[in-house]
Order: C-alpha cells, then structure tokens, then sequence
C-alpha cells in the first residue's frame, strides 16, 4: 500500500485501497422512499459520472423532498448540516450512455440537454430498475443523494430555455467561445458547469457529456485564463488590501497588493479537518499572467478560489500580485465540494478590506486571523526584472 496524504489525494485512491474510508461513512445515510415511477421536479440540473468513461451514466437530478430552488443554490446555504439534507434529497437519475451519443441528436439526451438548460424547475418522468443506497460526496462536487438506473427518462412539460444558450447552441461555437459569452451576459459558473457537463457547448463534430467532475473545474479554468487575458493590460491596483471571511469551518485571508499579476494559494488543513485527520497539512500553489499548463496540485479548489479574485481585478480594471490563505478547521467534517472556497473568496471580496502600506504589513495582520504559523515560510513573491535589477 503506498502512503500518500488524504489532504493530497482527497478521496481519488491514490494510496491503492479500493475504497476510501474517510468518505464511506458518509455513502449510506436516512432512508428516502423512492417509487417505481417518479414524477418529481429537477431544479434543473444533471450529474454525469465518470466511472467507465467513455461510457458512463447520465442523467437529471431530481428533488424528492426538499424545495428544487433552493436545493441547487448554494450560495444560499448557511450550514453543513443543512447541505447535506438538502443535498442528499436529490435522486440522481440516470442511464447509461458513450460520451459521444450526444453528436447523434437523440431524443433522450435532447430532452435530457433541455431540462439542464432550463431556467426554472422542470417535471421529469422516469421508470426505476434499480436503485443503489449511496449517498455521493467529492472534494469537487456538492453532495448527492441515492442514484437509480432508469428504464427511461423523459421531460413532463416543456422547458424555457434562454435564448443566448440557443445561439451558442446553435451557431457552433467553440466551447471556449460558447462559456465566455454566456459567462459575460451574466450567467452563473453553475449554470455554465451543468450545461457543459450535458455536451450542450462546442463544435457539433466534437460536443461529448462530460462528467460532473471535470466539469466543474474545467468552467472555473477557461473562465478564468480568459479573464487574466483581458486584465493583461491592465495596470496594477494603487493600494494594497487585506479581506477576510468564514463560513463552514473555512477561513479565507485575501491580500492584494499593487504589482504585476501573480496568484498564490496557501491551503492549510489542520488537524482532524476532513482530509487531515492527524496532522496539519500544507499545500502551495502558483501562476504568473501566463496560462497555467500544469494541473494544480491542489485540485479544483485553486481553480475555484482564483476565479472570484479575476473577477474583482475585471471589476476594478487593474492586476494585483495576489496571496489566498485557505484555513480549513475540524468543523470542515464533511466534504462540500469547490463551492465552498468560490462562494468563500467571493464572499471575502464584497466585504470592506484593511488598507495597509505594503504587503508584508498586510501578511502580518492576516497571520494575526490564521491558527497554524508555518505556512508564512512557503509564501512567496512574484520579482519582476525591474526589481531584480534594482531600477
């Protein structure tokens, strides 16, 4: 058995057992009575396991008990305990599918593709076969519910889909394209993660489901490479600012100082927080304006903490060498998903910040605000030429 950290493998197996035991006392919770035949409202939105790929499962999630809105608005919700009753009351629906059956127009995933696009809650009609008792949870994704396998899935009223999700649609565009359009005529990365996921964007020849997973990241990346694109040319902030804030055992200290772009992410899991259970972990990540062509060592939650930063730096039309601490405490005892650090960091940025005269001022009072002291030493600073040279 190879020994690899939890907070480094964050539930993917790397240490080779085949299940991981952190998150399989969270696979089987209270029991939600599921018939044959469901008739139950999607809030809308899809899941698309990665398990087999490229054949993998697709399919609606349904609300059984819980209010469909509010089940799928996550920066609505205010404690652990209420993600997952909300969470864990959504069936996942699904049937089994190549990525690649969405190029063939079918009826099931056209209707399939059409209730995510909608823009409110759609009635979905399935027949179950088989139900499995699992409750899903992921350091990416939010939680889910129990998953069936349907004889069929099909929609039981017409959706309303946006128009601008139909020019894209229909007009051909590039992936890439199609999620920077929506996202600058204000749709969500959430809206924009499910119809990705559902093969809705892209080229016809090469639009595939994407599992839910990879998705998720995916948004949060081409987002944010075509938001530091833009804010390439701009100037860098003229002050130097400290925010802060904390929801669900996450801490987040923000400090944007007046340089050039440059993006760190400090995550620090202490110990008995979900992925550490007996030692305080440390990870560092980093990027300068250039792409980022490695995957980040910290998962989608780098992705997820530097998009929020992008779009302030848009917001206010400068660039700012960027430092996010992410402090994450043993009230963090269940695995939310990503949201939790973009909802988080976005949420830090709307409040007032501290102003101070330089970054190492900033530093100190954020170390002020952060329990473990040893990440200080693994903090480092984009050095430009001019510097180096002294002019």
């Amino acid at each position: 058995m190879v020994f690899v950290r939890c907070a480094e493998c964050k539930g993917k197996l790397l240490c080779g057992r085949s299940k991981c035991p952190l998150l399989e006392k969270y696979r089987f919770l209270k029991e939600i009575k599921i018939d044959s035949r469901i008739l139950d409202p999607s809030p809308p939105s899809i899941f698309v396991g990665r398990v087999g790929y490229p054949k993998v499962y697709a399919g609606p999630l349904v609300s059984i008990n819980a209010d469909p809105v509010y089940a799928d608005s996550p920066w609505l919700w205010k404690s652990i305990e209420e993600v997952i009753r909300l969470r864990t009351s959504m069936l996942r629906v699904s049937r089994r599918f190549r990525v690649e059956d969405v190029r063939e127009e079918k009826k099931e995933l056209t209707e399939m593709q059409e209730m995510t696009a909608a823009i409110k809650p759609v009635d979905v009609e399935a027949e179950i076969r088989k139900i499995s008792r699992k409750a899903e949870f992921d350091d990416v994704m939010q939680p889910m519910g129990y998953s069936a396998i349907a004889e069929s899935i099909k929609l039981a009223e017409n959706p309303k889909i946006p128009d601008k999700v139909e020019k894209v649609y229909y007009d051909d565009m590039k992936a890439y394209e199609a999620l920077s359009y929506l996202y600058n005529h204000g749709f969500s990365t959430y809206y924009l993660q499910k119809i990705f996921s559902a093969g809705i964007l892209g080229e016809r020849k090469s639009r595939k489901l994407v599992p839910t997973r990879w998705s998720i990241t995916a948004v949060h990346s081409i987002v944010g490479e075509a938001i530091k694109r833009e804010i390439a040319a701009y100037k860098p902030i003229d002050k130097t600012l400290l925010f802060n804030y904390e929801h669900f055992g996450n801490h987040f200290e923000v400090i944007l100082s007046p340089e050039n772009y440059f993006f760190q992410l400090v995550e620090i899991w202490q110990r008995k927080s979900f992925w550490s259970p007996k030692e305080d972990w440390i990870g560092v990540d980093s990027e300068d304006i250039r792409p980022k062509k490695e995957y980040s060592n910290l998962s989608g939650g780098y992705y997820a903490a530097r998009l929020p930063v992008l779009e302030y730096l848009r917001e206010k039309r400068g660039q700012a060498s960027v430092l996010v601490i992410r402090e994450i405490k043993p009230s963090y005892y269940a695995p939310l998903g990503v949201w939790v650090v973009e909802e988080g960091v976005r949420k830090a940025l709307k409040s007032k910040p501290e102003v101070f005269e330089s970054f190492d001022d900033a530093l100190t009072a954020a170390s002020r605000r952060v329990e473990n002291k040893e990440w200080r030493a693994l903090v480092s600073r984009q050095t430009s030429l001019a510097s180096f040279f002294g002019f």
